[in-house]
């Protein structure tokens, strides 16, 4: 990476790097990622009906944006590596449209149930326990990175970012999916709603306020980090990259408290690209 992203990357104590990672395994150990929800209620963890309704509901319910943002048919026929998979919902669907996926996770719980949905669903991946601040994969490996949802929890995500681009081919592609900062749902429903008019923000602070965003966090106890970035940081972050395009996805009325639901449904999509929850890098190498 650059010299100014490294001194950016070293801002951060080491001592609160390790607590910061030790808060994402307890969160992530106690509550798998699409694992908690009315939608798994009465079904055996670990069975293929289980997995195939945390895939639904997440493909069809909570982020209905992803199979028409991203290209789960990119990396047919070639190595595809997922940097936090969770229980392994997207590595599959990777899986499913032709690609040799691997992939890591600091998450003990995450490593045992995405073994366990592959093995349920008759495909075969390389998984890993691994940080993604230290990839355990040779440089190159790769023709396609994906990690979604998962490097604005950690405290080195520059490190993290230096690290997907290493074990990238070149021209290799880097999809990457973080919290944007200027959303409705972050600046609207949670800073002004829950923080300022709830009182979120004199209970817990900036810090334990974002983390209850996450399912089964209180912000006390269960505290993961919670990060969100613009598109000018995360550009300036992509600097190595030979070229960089984003998209903003996932908007909802619900993401505006108490006005929101005076926008029409239809124009939703329009709004998106301004308003969205995520926004998402497509870097190549």
């Amino acid at each position: 990476m650059s010299t100014a992203t490294i001194k950016h990357a070293t801002t951060t104590r080491p001592e609160d790097m390790a607590i910061d990672k030790i808060e994402a395994r307890r969160q992530w150990n106690a509550n798998p990622c699409g694992g908690v929800g009315d939608h798994v209620v009465g079904l055996e963890p670990g069975s293929r009906e289980y997995f195939d309704a945390i895939r639904r509901s997440r493909y069809e319910d909570t982020d209905t944006w992803m199979p028409r943002v991203i290209d789960f048919g990119c990396a047919r026929g070639k190595r595809l590596l997922e940097i936090g998979h969770g229980v392994g919902s997207d590595l599959l669907t990777f899986a499913e449209h032709g690609s040799e996926v691997h992939g890591i996770d600091i998450t003990e719980e995450h490593h045992r149930l995405a073994r366990r949905n592959f093995e349920v669903h008759g495909r075969r991946a390389v998984l890993k326990i691994c940080d993604a601040a230290a990839i355990d994969f040779p440089s190159n490996s790769f023709d396609v990175v994906y990690s979604h949802g998962v490097l604005h929890h950690t405290p080195d995500t520059v490190r993290c970012i230096s690290e997907a681009y290493r074990v990238l081919a070149p021209g290799g592609l880097f999809i990457l999916g973080l919290y944007h900062r200027y959303s409705a749902f972050h600046l609207f429903a949670w800073l002004l709603d829950k923080g300022v008019l709830q009182g979120g923000l004199r209970r817990l602070g900036y810090r334990g306020l974002m983390a209850t965003i996450e399912c089964g966090a209180d912000g006390i106890e269960l505290r993961p980090l919670v990060k969100t970035y613009g598109r000018r940081h995360l550009r300036h972050l992509l600097g190595d990259f030979s070229k960089v395009r984003f998209q903003v996805a996932h908007f909802r009325r619900e993401h505006i408290p108490r006005i929101g639901r005076l926008i029409p449904r239809a124009a939703e999509r329009r709004l998106e690209p301004y308003l969205g929850w995520y926004v998402i890098a497509f870097a190549t190498k």
